[in-house]
Order: structure tokens, then sequence, then C-alpha cells
């Protein structure tokens, strides 16, 4: 039987020594030299002899900790063996791989990292890609990018590295649970604690079985998961474990090993996280001294120790004891990890506080905005250009920062107009930042790759196809547990899509760059303001703890114009706030309360709370508006001004998700590929031949069955709904299609209008939706804990087959996470003319979770879609209007204005109910229409009385079943909800 020495002893664990003397052996003669792990020759020679002397002491001083004296030494055996070997041997690899692990200990990260690339590139020629040693090579390499803060360019490296060792070495061999435990401290670093949490234990499960639990591995395993408990605020959990490891690396390393006081800080930092600075201090001062003999005074990891001692120093207002170390913990952090390293934007932060409680309060506004300015740097290396999840989960590591921006300037030094910059910097550079990053993401893919490649994008859209399918269909043949069980395959699958969605056609990094407000204001209209609001936390500096800093969240407004300082204020509690807002909702809702009555009331006092603070800037005629939290729900078209007026009637507006976009918006769009697409007016029971009569009768979704549809739905599946025709909307999508110069035979409605043919369709001009919508709310449960109340699969619209959940080969439920993989690059605009089409999960920071990001991401520059359930008849005149004066030139959101005020002008559609539910948000701009089209639209005559006889045609022809009216309906007005 022939025997692969290679693959043989890749099969043990061996040690160094032992796998140098099995290559030593006649049984490898074969191999002509070429160890898989260190080649040697029949008879070296004294020089590589000595060289071999000087590398084995070099790696028992290593052992030691004696980093300083080992060094030299590697030094010698490297360059022997670069003379006597040739610079591309492997010997001469392993010289290089040691010496980078010898800089990177003494914080020599520069000098590691081309010794790191020279071992790689000798390693992968000789050994080919997939060698354990290249395995080494690259774990290595990512170690050191964590540690420099490059965590988009460490995952890569490290998925490499266990890929490779988990096919070679099998799942349980060590230096497998070395790459998960470093892969489990990356996802902790970017804030994504749950699977940081799965990762640390299975290392430290397979540590303990592999070394045993009195290992000194298994020790850095409990303090990583001690670590992880910290931040998680699980801190009784986290003491146990730290002082586990504690005690473990005590009796196996001795007490004045390095990593003892690695440990020793660990615990330190707890109890400073607790405010027990009188057990913190000790441990701190300990560890300091441990590190400085064992390192020397200048390493990049004294400084945490000096942090630690100068964190009580400053509580307790010893600011002349706690400056020193903070300097000097900054200055070694500056000239070992590098300026711009996350290490150092901690550091200023801390020096901001010091400056804060000396009341140097520009002093602490400077320190803070280098912090800041290092956290936008880092953030524009390091958000991943595809995973949203991700990306939320990085940028809450830093929300404290950006909190503590806001609350100085609003509460310290509301008259500096630095700080007013400085802190409207910091939330613009988080909010909506994730939205930004994917949706340049994937309209760099699209345009990059071509037809025949465009697989990857392919597949994430079946998957999410195939997942969103899972979860409305009617009635599922597999058992509960198997059913969730591939719910949740598919996820994660969806997951893996889009992550692999990174590496194709090319580097996707840094797609956004710093942004600065002179970017913003150049992007604005010079007859437009910005308004960005803003959730944030106060900030206490004489909290007893850490976890006490911040206070309860509350809104601020910044308004920005296209020249000068922006203007902030804070605006109160954001509880209050958000009630009042829900307050309004339940009489906006309700279209039978009078006009002057509390939705009146509430409108003024919204505007009151909201806008009537920044005063007399407000008076430019084009707001546009960033809101945040549950304003992200208010119309604030509706809102009443001192004059006891509508916003709507002196403004136009637009929203969007932050002021980042607009830089973006001003920047020209790739051009459409295809003609305007409307469809409307779907046959929802053309395929609804297997349902049953009974099912067929059910009365449609009026306003009482959204009340209906919400409480039914504690999953989001929607077995047994089912809805009624909309005669309005099938005339709606007529009139648009006229309007635009499309042919009758190219427009979608009845059969025609299925799920297929939306998906289908490439880049259209413009896209006009006319159909049922709807948002379901989260309801929890079990549902939840297999992810099934993802926001993405809670709203969405219906087409032809919805009834009978079929669609061509679609199920006729569109859902916003399947939208967003539509192909909408370069349409101008996306209207939604349906129930709730712009509800959905409000995500601070990002907005609502719903079609309107689904179409950002898809590709649409603008948006219109309506925030509660809509009137089929109104809706269908409301958007024939827009649609003429989008005709005669105006821009986007001036036409919904002027819309939206000639319908409240007509007789009982003045609540704002009937007007104020459609929303413009992104480009404000006139649509690029051809001049045939324009030329169509502007002769075309469609006035109000031609207007009146196309319903009551319409509603003689489809006959449609009577709506039932909700509760708080009058029969007096009867209308069918989209």
């Amino acid at each position: 039987m022939k025997v692969d020495v290679g693959e043989m002893l890749l099969s043990f664990p061996l040690s160094r020594s032992a796998r140098r003397w099995l290559c030593t052996l006649s049984l490898v003669a074969s191999l002509n030299g070429a160890c898989p792990f260190y080649p040697v020759q029949a008879q070296p020679s004294e020089e590589l002899v000595e060289a071999q002397r000087l590398y084995d002491q070099s790696v028992k001083l290593w052992e030691a900790s004696q980093y300083r004296e080992a060094q030299p030494l590697a030094e010698r055996a490297l360059a022997i063996r670069t003379k006597a070997l040739g610079e591309k041997h492997l010997e001469v690899a392993q010289s290089l791989h040691s010496l980078g692990n010898l800089y990177l200990k003494q914080g020599n990260y520069a000098g590691a990292e081309p010794l790191y690339r020279r071992a790689l590139a000798i390693r992968e020629k000789a050994l080919g890609p997939n060698h354990p040693e290249v395995a080494r090579s690259l774990n290595s390499l990512a170690v050191l990018y964590i540690d420099r803060g490059n965590y988009a360019g460490a995952e890569s490296l490290h998925k490499r590295a266990l890929a490779i060792r988990e096919k070679a070495l099998g799942g349980e061999h060590p230096d497998v649970i070395q790459t998960l435990n470093n892969l489990a401290a990356l996802h902790a670093e970017r804030g994504d604690y749950t699977e940081a949490g799965l990762l640390f234990r299975r290392a430290l499960a397979l540590l303990e079985k592999a070394l045993g639990p009195d290992h000194p591995e298994v020790a850095r395993g409990l303090n990583n998961l001690a670590a992880l408990y910290g931040r998680l605020g699980d801190y009784t959990e986290a003491g146990l474990l730290f002082r586990r490891a504690l005690a473990l690396l005590e009796k196996a390393l001795g007490p004045d090993h390095p990593e003892v006081a690695r440990s020793l800080n660990n615990l330190a930092t707890l109890y400073g996280r607790l405010g027990d600075y009188t057990k913190a201090e000790p441990l701190s001062q300990r560890a300091l001294s441990i590190l400085e003999k064992a390192l020397g005074t200048e390493h990049p990891e004294v400084g945490q120790s000096l942090v630690n001692l100068a964190i009580p120093r400053r509580k307790r207002g010893d600011y002349t004891e706690a400056e020193p170390l903070i300097r000097r913990a900054l200055l070694l952090r500056e000239k070992f990890l590098g300026p711009e390293h996350p290490d150092v934007a901690t550091g200023f932060e801390e020096l901001a506080l010091l400056r804060l409680g000396q009341d140097r309060l520009d002093d602490a506004r400077q320190a803070l905005q280098k912090a800041i300015d290092i956290q936008e740097q880092n953030l524009a290396l390091n958000l991943s250009s595809t995973s949203q999840s991700q990306n939320q989960a990085y940028l809450a590591t830093l929300k404290d920062t950006a909190d503590f921006a806001l609350w100085l300037h609003l509460a310290r030094l509301g008259d500096d107009p630095e700080a007013a910059r400085l802190a409207l910097t910091a939330a613009l550079s988080r909010k909506g930042r994730v939205l930004e990053e994917a949706t340049l993401a994937l309209a760099r893919l699209r345009r990059r790759l071509p037809a025949d490649r465009q697989q990857p994008l392919q597949q994430l859209a079946d998957a999410r196809a195939q997942l969103a399918s899972l979860v409305f269909q009617e009635s599922g043949p597999l058992p509960s547990e198997q059913y969730q069980a591939r719910v949740g395959e598919l996820r994660q699958r969806v997951r893996r899509l889009e992550d692999g969605l990174e590496g194709t056609g090319g580097p996707l990094r840094m797609l956004t760059r710093p942004l600065s407000l002179q970017a913003v204001q150049q992007a604005l209209p010079k007859d437009a303001v910005l308004v960005e609001f803003v959730l944030y936390r106060p900030f206490d500096a004489k909290a007893a703890t850490p976890d006490r800093q911040f206070g309860a969240s509350r809104y601020a407004a910044y308004l920005l114009r296209p020249t000068g300082a922006p203007l902030g204020v804070d605006l109160g509690d954001a509880r209050q706030i958000d009630d009042l807002v829900t307050a309004w909702h339940s009489w906006l809702l309700d279209p039978t309360s009078p006009v002057d009555g509390p939705v009146h009331k509430l409108a003024r006092l919204l505007h009151q709370k909201l806008l009537a603070p920044l005063g007399s800037q407000l008076q430019a005629k084009h707001l546009l508006i960033a809101p945040d939290g549950q304003l992200n729900t208010l119309p604030f078209a509706a809102l009443v001004g001192q004059d006891g007026h509508p916003l709507l009637q002196d403004h136009t507006l637009t929203y969007l998700v932050s002021g980042r976009e607009l830089p973006r918006l001003a920047q020209a769009s790739s051009a459409p590929r295809s003609a305007p697409l409307v469809l409307g007016g779907p046959d929802f029971a053309r395929a609804a031949a297997g349902l049953s009569p009974a099912t067929q009768q059910r009365a449609g979704p009026d306003y009482g069955a959204e009340t209906r549809l919400e409480e039914n739905l504690r999953s989001p599946a929607l077995t047994g709904f089912t809805v009624r025709p909309l005669p309005g909307a099938k005339v709606e999508a007529a009139a648009v299609a006229r309007l635009l110069g499309i042919p009758s035979t190219e427009l979608l409605t009845g059969a025609r209008a299925t799920e297929n043919a939306l998906k289908a369709t490439r880049s259209p001009a413009l896209l006009h939706l006319a159909t049922h919508g709807f948002f379901l709310k989260d309801q929890g449960g079990a549902e939840k804990e297999i992810g099934l109340q993802e926001p993405l699969l809670r709203s969405g619209v219906a087409l032809a087959g919805f009834n009978a959940r079929s669609s061509g080969t679609e199920d006729g439920v569109l859902t916003a996470l399947e939208a967003q993989g539509l192909d909408l690059e370069g349409t101008e605009l996306a209207v939604v003319s349906a129930c709730q089409s712009g509800a959905g999960a409000v995500v601070g920071g990002e907005g609502v979770q719903g079609l309107r990001r689904a179409l950002a991401l898809a590709g649409t520059r603008s948006q219109v879609l309506a925030l509660w359930p809509v009137g089929d008849r109104t809706t269908a005149d409301l958007m024939e209007r827009f649609y003429r004066r989008l005709a005669a030139g105006a821009g986007r959101s001036e036409a919904l204005r002027q819309a939206q005020l000639a319908v409240s002008g007509q007789q009982r559609r003045s609540h704002p109910f009937w007007w104020a539910s459609f929303a413009a948000s992104g480009d404000w701009r006139p649509v690029q229409l051809s001049q045939h089209r324009r030329r169509a639209l502007l002769l075309h005559e469609f006035g109000t009385v031609h207007r009146a006889n196309t319903f009551e045609t319409a509603k003689r022809t489809t006959s449609p079943t009577k709506s039932r009216p909700s509760s708080r309906f009058q029969e007096a007005i009867p209308w069918e909800k989209r």
C-alpha cells in the first residue's frame, strides 16, 4: 500500500520537533527534501546548523515572552538561511514567519506585515494554496489586521485559513480551534456578539476536550468568553470566568507572565464597569508592573493598564494624576498602532472626558473631533459592502461617541458653531450609513458584472424568493420542527450569498469616503434646508458606573442651510414625543373625526414640539426632512403651524433617511434600460380554482379587515387571507399608462399583472404599482425565535394570483425582501400606490425597514409610498393629478404636493387621512421623460368632470362587492382599501 507521508504528517497533532524528525527519516526520501513542514538537506552545512540553533533558541525565548532578546537571534537565523538557501526556500519562510511573530508581539505592526506576506508567498508557491502552513501564514496576517483595526481584511483571511485547516486537519485540531477563536474575536470587535458567542463557546469546548481543563489555552478561551459577557452586560458570569482564567494562568505560567497581566487587566476593566475602583486599581497596577518588566515601558499593551489606572483618578477629580497616564497611553498607541487605530480613538475619547471634567469644553470638543475622525476612517475601511446586519452591529459599537458629541453641543456648547458641526457630522456618519453602503455596493455590482456573470445576484434573488414563499405558504407539508429548520436553512443561505457578493467582480471596499458638511451643503438646492432629526442619549459625567453614563433617549433636530453653520436644538424626551405621534395616528386614521378636533390640535402640538424650535430658519420653500425613530411614521405635511395651516400649504417636502444621501443624489444616475412599467388592478382570483367557495366569498380588505389581518396573523404567514378587486387601481393604471404614452399592449393589469412579469423587468424609467399592500406587525412568539419576523418579510404587495398563491412560477406575494432584488438601477421613480406601502419596522438611524428601503436598494432614485391604508378611488384621483404635474415639469416632491393640495380642497376630503398618507422620498427633481411622453402628458385632457365619468363607468362595469366599514367609519363614506 502506498503511503502518502505528507498526509500522514497532517493526520496527527504532532509537535514541531516530531514533525521535523519524521521529515529526516528515509521514509520521506521521495519528497526530495521538500518536507511539507520543514525542508531539510541530507547533510546541512555548518551555516545552516548555526541558523537552526539560533532559530531554536529564539523560539525558546519567544515562548518565555522574552521577545526583545529573541529578536536578534531570529534576525541572524533569517540572514543565514536567506544567503545559504535563497529567498524562496521554505526554511526562509519559517524564519520570516517567526520574526513576524516577534515583531507583532512587540507592537511593530509595520515591520511584521511584510514578513508575513513574504512567508505566505513562498509557502503558497512551494506547497500550494491549500496547505496547513499556508493557513498558518493567513492566520497570523489576519491577527495582525485585527490588531490594526482592519476587520474587513482580517475576515476573508481567517475564513480561508479555517477552510484549509478543517479540511486538512479535521474539525478538532488545535490549529482549527485557534482560527475559530480568532474569528470569534473578529466578530466581537465588529459588534456581532451573537456569532462571536457561538464561536467562542465552540472553541472553548474543543480546547477543554483536546487539552484538558487546566491548559493555558483554555484560560485564553475563558478570557475571551468572559470579555464577551462583559460587553453584553452579564457581569456576574464575566467575573466568574475572568477569575477562573486568572487562577489557571497563574498556576500554569507563574505570577509574572504577560498572559497573567492581560488577565489582570481584563478583571480590572470589569470592576471598573461596575464602579468598584477599589478592586480595579491594584489589579491594574500589578498588570502594569508585569508588562513593563516583561515587555518594556514602550509597548502598546502597557497602554491599557495606564488607561485603567487613569479612569478612577479622573472619576475622583484627580486630573493632575490622570492626565499624564492618559497622554502616555495615547502616545504609545499612536506610535505602535498608528494614528488611525480604534484604540487611539478610544484614547482621545478618554482625553475628552478628562477635559470635560476640567471644564475645558473647547479642548474636550477638539479631542472628541479627533476620535470621531478616526472612527470615520475605520468605518470607511471596515463596513461590509453587502452585509447589512454586520454593519448595523458595527455601528452600534460606536453609538456612545456620537451621542457624546450630540450632548456636548446641545447641553454644553449650544452657541459654538464648531460643536454644532461636529455633532451633525457625527450623526450623519452613522445615520443611514448601512443603507447607503448596501445601495452603492449593489449598484456597482449591477453596473460592473456582465449578464453572463450576474449569477450570484440571481442566486440571491432566488433564495430570497424561496424564503418568502415558504413563510407565506398557505399550508406546509412539513411538520413544525422541519418547517422551522427549513426556514433557518434558507435564511443562512441568504446570508452566505450576501456575504459572497463581497468578492464578486472585484473589490468593493471604500465605497464611501468620510462625509463633510460642505459636501452636503453643496448638494442642497438654493431654496431648501435640511432638517435632520436625531435620537440621542444625554451624557452624565457624574454617573457612578459607565453603564449609567447615558440617559433615556431624546430627540434633537439639526437644520442645515446651503451656507453657514448648522442650527441644533434639543426637542425633549423621545418617549413623550412618540406617545404624541401614536395619539395623532389614532385620529389620522379616522376620517370621520372632525377636522378641527383632536387631529388638528395634536398636529399643532407636534409642530410646536418638532419644528417651531427651529424658528425663522424654516421659512425656506423646500424642506428636506430626515426623520429618526418613530418620526419616520409621521406625515409632516399634515402638521399645523402657528398660522393654523398644514405645513403642505407653504412647503414642498422630501423625505430622506439621512442627509448623507444628498451628495449621492447630486450625481448623475444610470440611464434606464427600458420604458416605464405600469402594473395595476391585478386579478387576484384568476388562479383561485383550488379554493373552496367559502374562501372565495370572504370579504376583502376594507379598513376593518386591516385590523383583523394584524390580529389573525401572529406569524407572518398570510394563511387564508384573500383580497378583493380594486376597480380604482385598474382605472388608475390605465390613466397613468396613457399619460406616459404606454401602449395598452404593454400595460400589465388583470391576470397579466404577475410577480414574474415584475421580476423580469430591467431598469424601467419609471415603475408604478397600483394594488393591495400589507404590513404585518411583529407579534413576537415562537416564530420570532427562528427569525420569521424579519422586517423585510412583513411588508409587500399583492399581485395577480395572490388569492391562490400562484402568480406564474411565483406565489403572487411580493415582499420587500424580494423587492430589493429587482433590477431597478436607473429607475428614476417608483410609485407604490397601495396601503401601507411606506410602512415597516422602524430601526433607529436607518429609517423604515420595508418597501421604501427595498426599492432604494434595488436602485430607484426616488419613491412615493403610503404611510397608512388608502382609499381606492381617492388614491386613483391623487395619482392622476400627480402624474399630470410631473408632465408639466414639476419636481417629484412638488408634483405630489400640488396633487395633495388639490385633493384636500375637495368636499369631504379635507381630513388629512385622505391626502397626507403619501410621501415622496429620495430625488425631488423633475423626472427626465422623453419628449414624446412629455408632450402626451401636456396635451392629455383628463379633467375633473371626465374623471368623475370614468369612475361612474368603472363602478357600473365592475360592480365590486360592497365594502364593510370599520367600527369608527361612517356608512356615508363607502370606500375600498388597498
